[in-house]
């Protein structure tokens, strides 16, 4: 099973490959790139290919070349065409119009030429096109149509003046076709000499020329050639000589079995020395154009630089193709071998195929579902019946109903699966009997035991039928109900290690007898969404239609083979893999079949290699970067970064990578380019791997590279950022000394002021309080002496009113005058006054200055009233009587103009 493993993914990979061109024979795998794939000119001139299995093409607009990812072009520095290529080391030499000379690449993995033309003596070359280039002991040859330049050590040498069309090196000799002269060969001054016994090539027009062992290979428009010590002589082989006289003959080249010739009118010619079999390959059959301009083998790959594009051809492939271009045949659905003749049944019948000619059989026209060979004999399952086919003849078995299948009882019995039924037919007697109550459509059969079998129905799922002992009437009919969820549309029965297998598209199911139902497979339970399409022997052939892939199982190992374009070619829903002999199968396509030799398969599989990815090229949005350096990126041109990667010999099917850095990320690389965008600065590395088959991997390479940081994280950006930082702190923290010492200031300040002002408070209280007290004490003086007054007013009113009684006269109006002296002291009003100017200080200045003519006995009065006494209060005061107060209170009132309603005392205490 691992030797399988190991060479079986080849098979489904080559039996995918794309394949345009279409023929009625078989033919080997060709991939054609187009102009459009290559993005240069249609017309290629040349072709060769380097050691490391790089491709280059001679374009119409210049120098292709083909890493196996991608295809570059790289037009020369007058724009010209380029007529020629030739690899030698690590130089290409290409030819031109007037022009040839080398590529070389650079340190950036780009190639830059450099021409050779300023070496050549001047007017040594006229108007010539380099149309040959090749290499002879360390010498470079550049081949015109007339003449012939050497290069060496750096110089450009003419050779000869002649017109010639071909050069090789034959026997350590270069040998030179002139044009109608035939052969000659360069001696050791640099002279062209005629070479002996070829009288036959005098006068012929030699094309081209090829090494076969010991023989040289020489080829004219319409003949080969052979050409030995002995002489020239035509080709042996009259029917390849044939086919060259009608394509016309124009590049030659020959392998260890076979000579390849590249024609102009009929393509490819692919000649086996020993069988004398030839095998041609044009438009008609896959190449996309008759005219062969060049071609190069490497790596078990034929390369063609054609006319109109460029093809590649898997000439030793084990897979081979019939593709039917006229849409006679149609989608193939089955194919079956008897009596050693080839047969297709397809949607338009039945055909034989035989020398790589397709036939329809008589009478087979129409839908054909399923070939079958019991008792060497052909059945084939039809549209309108099941027929036999005997001689190329289409004989019906029973022609009222179209079938799908055959299944065998025993001996020379089988059941026939048609549109309305089940029929059992027996091969001897030719007798026929339709199971009664079987009256749906039925796909296939499968036996549950001897009397039960189940029948698949196309659209309704399952049905177990329990026969009759004789096989030929129903004892009992169940339609069998599926798990929820499953699918009755193209359910299918199959009997896999002798367990019934029900698969309805998405879930393997069987039947369990015991408590009669029907419940998941738990040994295909890995192989829900796989299709079953062949039992081959212990191996068991899988569709996976949900992942396009095949896998090959014998239930203890398995192989996977993966491909994208699986439904392109098989029969979408009605895949079928057939196998002929122990080494080949052929596989049913909607156009046609495919042929695969698995021995020699498995030999091609022990060749592949998977080769270790290369990095041919970096670059940023502006420049290539030296792929020998470090490449370091300027953040600004970070934004997309391209990686050229190339594996130009390797069977690699995918290349996957990895990012590893600042930024990781991981997929799959397209069209050898991987393109990384905006990623952030920092060191990098990217691994490459190659994928091959069965999941091997190659070995990895990896690139590093550098983005610098953006300008404002840059080290002096850095180292300006710590100064700015150290500046800011600096300036924090005198700005904060400042605001500190301010703040300390504020606050002494407020502090002194509150200090002031808590004095200024005390003060205000203080002298509050002694104003207060002053006016407390002056209050209290004040009643004091109106008291007083009052008292001696009223004693002297009481001496007035008995001052008759008293004997002493004198002595009663010296007591009253007494009196009357105390009640109107002068030293008790200077000490009011005193007193009440500390309490309302310029009271009498300021009453003085707006009534100036106020006397001294006003004054007295406004300053009792200031101090909101009464009249009653005032009058002992002044030592008069309360009248004579209010009397002098109006009489002040109208020195001061105040109206009637005005409060006199609050006048006074409001103004004043």
């Amino acid at each position: 099973m691992k030797y399988l493993n190991a060479h079986i993914v080849l098979f489904i990979n080559l039996l995918l490959l794309s394949f345009y061109g279409f023929s009625q024979e078989l033919t080997p795998p060709i991939h054609n790139y187009t102009s459009t794939n290559y993005k240069a000119a249609s017309q290629n001139w040349g072709i060769d290919v380097s050691s490391n299995g790089i491709i280059y093409v001679a374009n119409n607009q210049g120098l292709l070349s083909f890493d196996g990812q991608t295809w570059e072009l790289h037009p020369l520095p007058n724009g010209g065409i380029v007529r020629s290529v030739f690899v030698n080391e690590n130089r290409i030499y290409t030819g031109s119009y007037k022009e040839f000379g080398y590529w070389t690449e650079d340190a950036t993995g780009a190639l830059y030429y450099t021409s050779l033309i300023p070496s050549v003596e001047k007017n040594s070359m006229k108007s010539e096109e380099i149309w040959g280039i090749l290499s002879y002991k360390g010498r470079i040859y550049f081949r015109s149509f007339g003449g012939i330049y050497k290069y060496e050590d750096d110089k450009i040498k003419e050779i000869d003046n002649v017109v010639s069309n071909k050069m090789i090196v034959y026997r350590d000799s270069l040998i030179v076709a002139v044009r109608n002269k035939g052969l000659f060969y360069l001696n050791d001054e640099d002279k062209l000499k005629p070479m002996a016994n070829q009288k036959l090539l005098q006068d012929q027009l030699i094309v081209d020329m090829a090494v076969d062992n010991e023989a040289l290979l020489i080829g004219t428009r319409e003949a080969l050639y052979t050409y030995t010590k002995k002489g020239a002589r035509l080709y042996p082989d009259k029917k390849l000589l044939n086919i060259i006289r009608d394509s016309e003959l124009n590049h030659i080249m020959t392998t260890d079995q076979s000579l390849i010739i590249g024609t102009v009118k009929n393509g490819l010619v692919d000649y086996d020395k020993e069988d004398r079999t030839q095998l041609v390959l044009n438009r008609n059959n896959g190449l996309q154009n008759n005219t062969v301009l060049g071609f190069v083998q490497k790596h078990g790959n034929l390369w063609l630089s054609l006319d109109n594009g460029i093809d590649r051809i898997e000439l030793d492939s084990p897979i081979h193709y019939y593709t039917d271009d006229t849409g006679e045949l149609g989608a193939v659905y089955d194919l079956a071998f008897q009596d050693g003749r080839m047969y297709l049944g397809s949607n338009t019948g039945v055909y034989t195929f035989k020398n790589n000619k397709l036939r329809l059989i008589e009478g087979a026209k129409g839908h054909t579902w399923n070939l079958s060979v019991f008792n060497n004999t052909l059945f084939a399952n039809h549209n309108t019946g099941t027929f036999r086919v005997v001689d190329d003849s289409f004989i019906p078995i029973e022609n009222t109903t179209g079938s799908f299948n055959m299944t065998p009882i025993s001996g020379d019995s089988y059941f026939i699966s048609t549109y309305t039924g089940i029929i059992n037919f027996n091969f001897t007697n030719n007798s026929l009997t339709r199971l009664d109550r079987v009256d749906f459509p039925v796909k296939n059969i499968a036996f549950e035991d001897d009397n039960i079998i189940w029948a698949a129905h196309p659209y309704e799922g399952m049905y177990r039928i329990q026969l009759n002992s004789d096989l030929k009437s129903v004892k009992a009919l169940k339609r069998i109900e599926l798990p929820r969820g499953g699918n009755t549309i193209n359910t299918n029965i199959y009997r896999v290690n002798n367990h019934l297998a029900l698969y309805n598209g998405k879930q393997w199911l069987t039947y369990n007898s015991f408590n009669d139902s029907i419940e998941g497979f738990e040994e295909l339970a890995k192989f829900n969404g796989h299709k079953l399409l062949l039992k081959d022997r212990e191996f068991y052939w899988f569709n996976d239609t949900r992942k396009n892939v095949l896998e090959l199982t014998n239930f203890d190992n398995s192989t996977i083979i993966a491909s994208e374009k699986l439904n392109t070619r098989l029969v979408k829903n009605y895949e079928k893999i057939v196998r002929k002999e122990d080494s080949v199968y052929y596989v049913a396509l909607n156009d046609g079949f495919a042929s695969v030799n698995l021995k020699k398969l498995f030999k091609d599989m022990e060749l592949i290699s998977i080769s270790k990815p290369v990095v041919k090229g970096f670059q940023d949005i502006e420049k290539r970067y030296n792929l020998n350096e470090l490449p370091e990126i300027p953040f600004k041109n970070s934004r997309n970064i391209s990686v050229m990667t190339s594996l130009p010999v390797s069977d690699a099917v995918g290349l996957s990578y990895e990012l590893k850095g600042e930024d990781s990320r991981s997929g799959v690389i397209k069209n050898g380019s991987l393109n990384l965008h905006n990623l952030d600065h920092g060191e990098y590395t990217v691994m490459f791997t190659a994928l091959g088959p069965q999941g091997k991997l190659s070995e990895s390479s990896s690139f590093d590279f550098v983005i610098s940081p953006p300008w404002y994280l840059s080290s002096w950006m850095k180292f300006g950022y710590v100064i700015l930082f150290l500046g800011l702190v600096f300036c924090i923290y005198w700005f904060n000394k400042l605001k500190l010492r301010k703040q300390q200031l504020l606050l002494e300040q407020k502090f002194e002021k509150e200090h002031k002002e808590r004095l200024s408070a005390l003060e205000k209280e203080r002298l509050l309080n002694e104003i207060t007290l002053k006016r407390k004490e002056l209050a209290n003086t004040t009643m004091v002496a109106a008291k007083k007054n009052e008292v001696l007013m009223e004693i002297q009113d009481e001496l007035g009113k008995d001052k008759n009684n008293f004997s002493n006269q004198f002595k009663v109006k010296h007591i009253m005058n007494k009196i009357n002296k105390a009640v109107k002291n002068k030293d008790e009003w200077k000490v009011f006054e005193t007193n009440f100017n500390e309490l309302h200080a310029d009271f009498f200045k300021d009453i003085l200055e707006r009534y100036p003519k106020l006397s001294s006995k006003d004054l007295k009065l406004c300053s009792y009233l200031k101090m909101n006494l009464t009249s009653k209060e005032i009058a002992p005061l002044m030592g008069i009587s309360v009248r004579g107060v209010e009397v002098h209170r109006y009489r002040l009132r109208k020195k001061m103009k105040l109206d009637k309603k005005e409060n006199l005392s609050n006048f006074l205490i409001k103004e004043f």
